[in-house]
């Protein structure tokens, strides 16, 4: 602020801001008295901005001595940001269907340079096939649906910085659906055990009211409402099936304000039973020591159901797991460049499901595996004093007799497992109690049906042409 010269008479000073006198300024008297400052400390915001800032002086002993120093204040900030609903729209009764839009107020120094509009922490864009249109200043919703309904905010940037507006939660009403996956399910049920259906519903507001009947014959279908209990916005239905004609489809309605739901909840009560083995099981980043199996759930059997691998080396279980959620394995300390073979199955309170086909895992080579190999290449044989044309006479005799070997294995082989009194497709096996036994022409590592010569059912796991290596039981 300014100083201003103090001769032997008292002066003052004050602060004015855009007329208006300013409380607050601090007087000082230079050692020599011939200097009086006076400091103005404060701190502007946007309101200041284009105002001005005045400081006048004068000897109180001196008529018309008055002087004066005068600012206009230009204050920067970041966007101060507000939205509001559009004049015309109820932010209490904005039904599925309706149009809505928004408006995004600013004020800024320097003006800001990127609006963006933000639904539950995600920004927009113009997307006109989804109804939404975004036009500088204006977010517009066409046609909007329950998806719609979330936290709406606006958000603005200028050099200064950037600023969020506080959020509008967008609340579109609509009548009763079923929850997302329940639409239809199956329950399983013993007879005179009882099971406690959930109907569960998505709507705005709250259903008020339900509704649930059971059909075992078309176009017969009986009222049981009084059986049901509410809870939590969650409709509980306990039903009892005594006889097979119990056994059939429950169906759920609800009712709120908008209206009456229009595509029931439908429930399947089947006899409880044995779940269905997992399905599609497949590998998943294959190590050198460790692999990941994921399968997909088959039917549980109308009740909770559990999973369990068997991980086998040769002929035997070295290993098994379970999961309770999702038939998803993880399986480490693996050896490396080795073959295993694992067998999936399912279970729950009325048995377990037959095993999946097995699957064939090979483990990778270890990473130092490679470089012991590359240390034993034919160089290492030539220094052992076989080189030259040797090595290849050595070579091509030893390619011989193992190609006569194979050659005379598969002869016998063939001999040996020829066909007789086996049904069709299959080929005779081993001798077991005097009984032949015949398996499903396959690969190594197969699993399936076996016979008997007396064509009699047995289960086992072909795993190669020798005899010794092949496990089956009646």
């Amino acid at each position: 602020m300014p100083n201003f010269p103090h001769k032997l008479v008292k002066s003052f000073a004050e602060q004015f801001k855009d007329g208006r006198r300013v409380d607050g300024g601090d007087l000082t008297v230079s050692a020599d008295g011939n200097t009086t400052t006076s400091v103005l400390q404060f701190v502007p915001d946007a309101s200041d901005h284009g105002l001005t800032l005045s400081c006048k002086a004068s000897n109180q002993r001196i008529p018309f001595s008055e002087i004066q120093r005068t600012w206009m204040l230009k204050v920067l900030y970041p966007p101060k940001v507000n939205m509001t609903l559009g004049h015309s729209l109820d932010a209490n009764n904005i039904n599925e269907g309706a149009d809505v839009y928004f408006e995004c107020h600013l004020v800024a120094n320097p003006w800001v340079h990127r609006v963006w509009w933000i639904r539950d922490n995600e920004r927009l864009v113009s997307n006109t096939t989804a109804g939404i249109i975004v036009s500088n200043q204006t977010l517009v919703l066409q046609g909007v649906s329950r998806s719609s309904s979330g936290h709406y905010a606006c958000e603005a940037t200028n050099r200064e910085g950037t600023s969020v507006s506080p959020s509008f939660h967008l609340r579109v009403k609509f009548e009763p659906v079923c929850r997302d996956g329940l639409a239809r399910k199956i329950i399983g049920a013993a007879k005179d055990e009882p099971v406690h259906v959930e109907c569960k519903l998505d709507s705005e507001p709250p259903a008020t009211e339900f509704h649930w009947s059971f059909n075992s014959t078309p176009g017969i279908s009986l009222d049981l409402t009084k059986h049901s209990r509410m809870e939590n916005g969650t409709s509980i239905l306990t039903y009892v099936p005594h006889e097979a004609a119990d056994y059939g489809s429950l169906q759920c309605w609800g009712k709120n304000e908008i209206g009456k739901q229009r595509i029931s909840c439908t429930y399947h009560v089947v006899p409880a039973g044995k779940p269905d083995s997992p399905q599609a099981c497949s590998l998943i980043n294959v190590t050198h020591h460790s692999v990941v199996v994921s399968c997909q759930k088959g039917f549980d059997g109308g009740l909770k159901q559990k999973f369990v691998l068997i991980l086998y080396s040769g002929e035997d279980a070295i290993a098994n797991m379970s999961s309770s959620g999702i038939p998803e394995f993880s399986i480490q300390n693996l050896e490396p460049v080795q073959d295993y073979y694992v067998s999936i199955y399912s279970f729950n309170s009325k048995g377990q499901s037959k095993p999946t086909p097995p699957l064939i895992i090979r483990t990778l080579p270890a990473p130092g595996l490679k470089e012991l190999r590359r240390s034993t290449e034919p160089n290492e044989i030539t220094k052992s004093g076989v080189s030259g044309p040797w090595l290849y006479i050595l070579l091509a005799a030893g390619s011989t007799l193992i190609v006569a070997a194979a050659l005379g294995l598969i002869i016998f082989a063939v001999r040996r497992f020829k066909a007789r009194n086996c049904p069709g497709q299959t080929r005779r096996l081993q001798h077991v109690e005097s009984s032949p036994i015949c398996y499903w022409i396959g690969e190594e590592g197969d699993f399936g049906i076996f016979y008997r010569g007396n064509r009699e059912k047995i289960s086992g796991r072909f795993y190669g042409l020798n005899s010794k290596m092949i496990k089956a039981s009646a």
